[in-house]
């Protein structure tokens, strides 16, 4: 027992004096769980629409809804779709049928769209209900007006008739037509009978609105929630397979004293990572190949752009992990505290790519968001994969990846150079000693 307390005793001690790690303990956990509490705790999602010269109707009670509407005309909805501005576009068709031009991809807001239509619609058939019970009211209420009156002129002049008659001959009587003889008699009139269905009116008049059909800019209607998440995993395992390998490996190198021996030649720190940053590269082009292959090949991930394309995408996220596995490296002393520094630089983009939607989380965490390299990575992945993006849709989140492995390489190579003015001082004190 007293061994065991003793080394327990000696593992606290390590900790009480490694103060880094000490607070990535605490600091670290607390973050990410302060992140998922902001992104859970918004609230449902709000589709946007674009609503194309629809009924007054329809369009007053889609304004109710929990939807974000715009009334625009037929080419700037277009716009707005094409953009990802508008998750549907809502226009007629002809003049019974509602089309909704869904942008497709995400499957999530799609069904929100649908939601929000169908509740309008709800709505709009209970006033239309309520519209045609107060009119076939207002027509009963007419009819029974008219059946009165024409009733009154019967009884006036069925008191006229019966006063001719009594004057009339018992012969000439007999000479009378038999409907008249049976009116004079009391017999049933035909304004005694049901008078409601003796009108008509158009039910469009109240429900323009008797059929939708859906169509899809991108995609079609067997895209599911997966096929919309795909390329936001694709990138994540990337980024942090990559991140960890490369790190790890510099802090191997280090405990070894490859580093060290590295530092203390002619070699410059800026050769090192750049030959660090050329060998992960060409390794993460053959993990992002053979990775994209089996997805799309084998898994059934979507992809309607060019193939090159991904992997120079992917390629270039894998880069960006690189350099900033290299610049992590470069603050931890351990591969423990590589893993720990990983939930302050990774977790948190992890969260913030695409996983959870940010559209109803607070605005601030949307600009975080975009300031998070893995985001433009995983919104080019995805303008690609999904909906058949060119070079020229995806250049400016190509070139935010490509300043971001700028940054971080000159960050690296900063704290490189620092560790080997600190070594060379260190071996110049053991030499003349």
């Amino acid at each position: 027992m007293t061994n065991i307390l003793a080394i327990a005793r000696r593992i606290l001690l390590q900790f009480a004096h490694d103060k880094r790690t000490l607070a990535l303990l605490f600091v670290g956990p607390l973050i990410v769980l302060w992140l998922l509490s902001v992104l859970l705790g918004a609230g449902a999602y709000s589709p946007r629409l674009a609503a194309v010269d629809l009924p007054a109707d329809f369009q007053a009670a889609l304004e109710q809804q929990d939807a974000r509407v715009w009334q625009v005309d037929t080419s700037e909805a277009e716009r707005m779709l094409k953009n990802d501005e508008a998750d549907a576009v809502l226009r007629m068709k002809d003049d019974t049928t509602l089309d909704i031009w869904a942008e497709g991809t995400d499957s999530t807001k799609t069904a929100a769209v649908m939601t929000a239509v169908s509740a309008a619609l709800s709505d709009a058939r209970k006033l239309a209900a309520e519209d045609m019970t107060a009119t076939i009211d207002g027509k009963k209420e007419e009819l029974a007006g008219k059946q009165a009156e024409a009733k009154a002129r019967q009884e006036d002049m069925k008191a006229v008739l019966e006063s001719i008659t009594l004057t009339l001959p018992d012969a000439a009587k007999a000479q009378l037509p038999p409907e008249l003889s049976e009116f004079l008699e009391g017999g049933p009139s035909p304004l005694d009978a049901d008078l409601s269905d003796m009108f008509t009116f158009d039910i469009t008049e109240f429900m323009p609105i008797q059929d939708i059909e859906m169509s899809y800019l991108h995609g079609n209607e067997n895209w599911k929630m997966f096929d919309f998440y795909g390329p936001v995993f694709i990138g994540v395992f990337l980024f942090v397979f990559v991140f960890l390998t490369s790190g790890m490996s510099l802090v191997n190198e280090r405990g070894a004293g490859t580093m060290t021996r590295f530092l203390t030649t002619p070699v410059k720190p800026t050769q090192i990572l750049g030959g660090y940053t050329l060998g992960f590269g060409v390794l993460a082009l053959l993990q992002s190949s053979i990775i994209l292959w089996v997805a799309i090949t084998f898994i059934g991930f979507p992809n309607e752009g060019a193939i090159w394309l991904v992997v120079l995408t992917a390629v270039s996220l894998a880069l960006v992990s690189v350099t900033l596995g290299l610049l992590i490296s470069g603050l931890a002393s351990n591969a423990f505290q590589v893993i720990q520094l990983m939930l302050l630089f990774v977790v948190p983009q992890i969260l913030l790519s695409g996983i959870f939607g940010l559209s109803s989380s607070p605005q601030w965490l949307q600009v975080l968001s975009k300031c998070l390299p893995l985001t433009y990575g995983v919104d080019a992945l995805r303008a690609v994969m999904l909906r058949g993006a060119s070079l020229m849709d995806i250049c400016m989140n190509l070139t935010v990846l490509w300043a971001f492995i700028a940054l971080f390489f000159v960050l690296a190579a900063l704290k490189f150079r620092k560790k080997s003015a600190r070594t060379a001082a260190l071996s110049a004190r053991l030499h003349k000693a």
